[in-house]
């Protein structure tokens, strides 16, 4: 079973070496940083109390977007719903806090993360070229799932 746990002090290491193992970008201490001062939007999935995934986002009040910043699963632990889970977390707090829009970049040869996303309803808003600098291919799809009405259209479909 998955389990979901606020990215705290005490578990912020065990974050940086999940966005370490599974994502091809280095974050810098500034990152952890700002999750700190805003941890709501932060999420650990734990599977029989390891730390398997994880969700780190932040929301712009004026512009009422929550930007997924960092998601992601190990390997061996995908298809098991942690990612579900943790995005299910993310998508009912956006609607809870009067979000609009949702939108994340996934690097641009990444097509079963855009699967992933399409199935919650996002949709691929943009391809941007030389969005990342020291990844081949270097673009980056902007990914966007815009909410409206009711709780039950941001549930997702499994």
């Amino acid at each position: 079973a998955v389990v979901s746990t606020q990215s705290t002090g005490s578990n912020l290491s065990q974050l940086r070496i999940l966005n370490a193992s599974i994502l091809p970008i280095h974050y810098t201490a500034k990152f952890y940083r700002t999750l700190l001062a805003d941890p709501e939007y932060s999420r650990l999935a734990m599977w029989n109390e390891k730390y398997v995934g994880m969700v780190c986002s932040k929301l712009d009040p004026q512009t009422k977007v929550l930007y997924l910043m960092t998601f992601g699963c190990l390997v061996m632990y995908r298809r098991r719903k942690v990612g579900t889970t943790l995005l299910k977390y993310v998508l009912d707090i956006a609607a809870r806090d009067g979000c609009e829009v949702v939108q994340l970049h996934v690097h641009g040869s990444n097509d079963d993360a855009v699967r992933f996303y399409e199935k919650f309803g996002f949709v691929v808003k943009e391809n941007i070229e030389g969005y990342y600098k020291y990844l081949k291919p270097t673009n980056a799809l902007l990914l966007e799932k815009v909410l409206v009405g009711s709780h039950d259209e941001v549930i997702g479909k499994d």
